[in-house]
């Protein structure tokens, strides 16, 4: 929209880079430098508008088809070359009918996932043909093309290094064999190792140059940080003190074989896919059976293959990226067994493979069709209406505070600024809004949004620029936060000069902008994500980071000295020494959780009778369960407070939320922990007993809610 409307995807260009001032309100952030799928985007629809004039988000929405048919066509010549029209067929219909690429390929996915997976294609088809050819002009064409399309690629997507290491790796292996051949064996010249060192050379020095002219220098400085970051993706300890919000994430969660297994297809396709990846593998190394570009290309598959086998056991989402080895190969043997079968002229071998060939191409096109039959746009028209409702309704510079999935969604339609979206939800903010969320303090909540909606995580930088030690920093902000407004100064007066204090006072302390709150009903699913995050207790991580390398009197004098009780840090310690290294994740917070949806219940003689068994008597407060299960306790809403009664006989780890609703009485089972928690009120109870948080929009269906909130500071 920005491009099309002045030329360049920020709000403004600030230094030469590209400023979003709806992202991580109230200040911005500088876009990253992925731009391109702004710009051919926006340039592709000024090309169609030339015909016919529609409006933008309605071209955005059907534009992800025209990359996947450009994918696609891609696939099929590429595999061609392996196996004509039995391997392009093949591996065409393997991945592009795959329940992994089907939802991040349809109408109405704008997003880079088709790009991320063409770019690379196009770029190892190039590079191979570059190895193939006998003439230095032809092979410098195809490096150089190679080359730009890496440049195209980073400019794409963050994440475009994958098939560049592959690449270096491929021909790292390469050079190794040759240079063991002639020095040690002293077989052949040095001629063909000089070749590969040449052709990565150059391959790397014009990639670099390319993503420099496109992209910029960033992506080379921080490479290096890239590669080490995607290691530790989804591990919940990082070298910073704040929690990994990508180990919470349900795309970047551990998977394990078998789901990665029926992910792709099911034992029925994946099994016979990688037995055909390394019997050509095998064929090409030690049989010969191929020309050296066939060679190479299986080479370059099989690191391909291997290398995202690793990438999709630490994030779900990257299984995406095995369907093109797994496609290609399957194709390539169908076209081998069938050539071979001609060839001995054996027809029942040849009606067998046929057959097969079928049956499968059939299949891929079953679970394609059963994949296209569930998936629905995210918005729905009640979203809709809601986002509508806030842009008219409320100030431009009001920012809104939510969970960060529906980020963009208050950026682009209700055109507000936002506490952070699914393109900043890996900074510290997604602590403090889960920690707003989880808390039973209306007032410390209110003191966590002052501070987001005056400055993000600017408090905490600006005294740990000073004190340059993190813990004691956070330590010191949750102190302040929790303390009055008039008694906040005396909580940071021991560790901080009086103009360091003046600035994260203002901060801490000044009204900020009108500010809304929502919630809606997709956040009880999230959670046990969410209470990870705001759980997370920065004692243990101090504990955890330096169990190895300090001693423990050490460790334990420095959180006492941070206002930390000694007894506890004792036990953490201990329990430190206790938990192995992988399960030591989920030791360092809790999730939190609630068990199953909302029941509807209906009153008789001052009983309330729920749908999941339980029988709630109104003036007694005690409950009775026709299926056994006792919860700890209940938590009942009155006008202005939830009221806890424990219950001694309870054989459930679970409580259980009963409140009255304009349509009846209703009931969830939840962890004790979320009885009381701002998320609880906010969301069931409609921020009943709330000083701070005044209903402003309420939308329902059934027992779904989106509710909007005025912060009223």
């Amino acid at each position: 929209e920005n491009v099309v409307r002045h030329g360049y995807p920020g709000d403004e260009v600030i230094a030469g880079r590209q400023w979003d001032y709806f992202m991580l309100a109230p200040s911005g952030s500088f876009l990253p430098w992925d731009h391109l799928l702004y710009y051919i985007s926006a340039f592709l629809y000024k090309v169609f508008s030339v015909f016919k004039e529609p409006p933008l988000f309605s071209f955005l929405f059907y534009l992800p088809l025209l990359f996947m048919y450009a994918f696609i066509v891609s696939l099929f010549f590429f595999s061609f070359q392996y196996g004509k029209y039995i391997a392009g067929i093949t591996s065409c219909l393997f991945v592009g009918l795959s329940p992994m690429f089907i939802p991040r390929s349809c109408a109405g996915w704008f997003d880079t996932d088709i790009l991320n997976l063409l770019f690379p294609l196009l770029i190892m088809w190039t590079y191979l043909l570059s190895s193939a050819s006998l003439y230095f002009k032809r092979k410098l064409f195809w490096i150089c093309l190679s080359s730009l399309l890496v440049g195209l690629f980073c400019f794409t997507w963050t994440h475009w290094w994958f098939v560049f290491l592959f690449i270096i790796l491929y021909e790292f292996i390469f050079m190794i064999c040759l240079g063991f051949g002639y020095f040690y064996q002293k077989k052949g010249n040095l001629y063909p190792l000089k070749r590969h060192f040449f052709s990565v050379s150059l391959f790397i020095s014009l990639s670099f140059f390319c993503i420099f002219v496109l992209a910029g220098r960033e992506p080379l400085a921080i490479l290096f940080n890239q590669v080490k970051e995607a290691l530790s993706l989804n591990k919940p300890l990082i070298a910073s003190i704040w929690p990994n919000v990508y180990f919470t994430v349900g795309e970047l969660r551990r998977t394990s074989f078998l789901e990665i297994e029926r992910s792709v297809g099911g034992v029925w396709v994946f099994v016979p896919s990688v037995v055909c990846l390394f019997a050509i593998l095998i064929r090409a190394l030690f049989c010969r059976a191929y020309s050296d570009f066939k060679r190479n290309s299986i080479i370059i598959i099989a690191i391909w293959f291997i290398s995202m086998v690793f990438a999709a056991s630490r994030g779900v989402r990257f299984i995406v990226f095995l369907l093109i080895p797994l496609g290609v190969s399957l194709g390539w043997v169908m076209n081998d067994m069938f050539e071979y079968l001609m060839k001995k002229r054996n027809a029942i071998g040849i009606a067998v493979v046929a057959a097969v060939l079928i049956v499968v191409n059939a299949g891929f096109i079953s679970k394609g069709h059963n994949a296209a039959k569930g998936i629905f746009p995210l918005m729905d028209d009640t979203w809709y209406r809601v986002l509508n409702l806030i842009k008219e309704k409320t100030p431009g510079e009001t920012i809104i505070n939510s969970w960060w999935d529906f980020g963009d969604w208050f950026k682009v339609v209700s055109k507000r600024r936002v506490i952070f979206d699914g393109q900043s939800s890996f900074t510290p903010q997604v602590y403090w809004m889960a920690k707003a969320m989880l808390t039973d303090n209306e007032n410390e909540a209110v003191s966590i949004l002052r501070m987001l909606n005056n400055g993000g995580n600017k408090a905490f930088e600006i005294m740990d620029e000073y004190l340059k030690d993190p813990l004691l920093s956070v330590l010191l902000l949750e102190n302040a936060l929790l303390a009055p407004a008039e008694k906040k100064r005396d909580a940071l007066q021991k560790f901080l000069p009086s103009d360091v204090i003046e600035n994260v006072s203002k901060i801490l302390t000044h009204n900020p902008a009108r500010a809304d709150f929502v919630v809606d009903h997709t956040m009880p699913y999230k959670i046990p994500a969410i209470s990870y995050l705001g759980n997370w207790d920065f004692s243990k991580v101090y504990i955890a980071q330096n169990f190895d390398n300090r001693e423990k009197d050490k460790i334990i004098d420095n959180l006492k000295n941070l206002g930390r009780d000694e007894q506890k840090m004792q036990q953490f310690y201990q329990e430190a020494f206790l938990i192995s290294a992988k399960k030591r994740g989920e030791w360092l917070s809790r999730r939190l959780q609630f068990y199953g949806p909302l029941a509807n219940g209906s009153e008789k003689d001052g009983i309330v009778f729920f749908d999941n068994g339980l029988a709630y008597n109104i003036s007694e407060r005690t409950l009775q369960s026709n299926n056994g299960q006792v919860p700890r306790s209940s938590f009942v809403a009155d006008d202005n407070n939830v009221i806890e009664t424990a219950y001694p006989n309870a054989n459930v780890i679970f409580s259980v939320l009963i409140f009255k609703a304009e349509d009846g009485y209703k009931s969830i089972f939840l962890d004790p922990e979320l009885g009381r928690s701002m998320f609880v009120r906010l969301y069931f109870l409609n921020g009943k007993g709330l000083r701070h948080f005044l209903p402003f929009v309420d939308a329902q269906e059934g027992n779904n809610y989106i509710r909007v909130f005025d912060i009223a500071w």
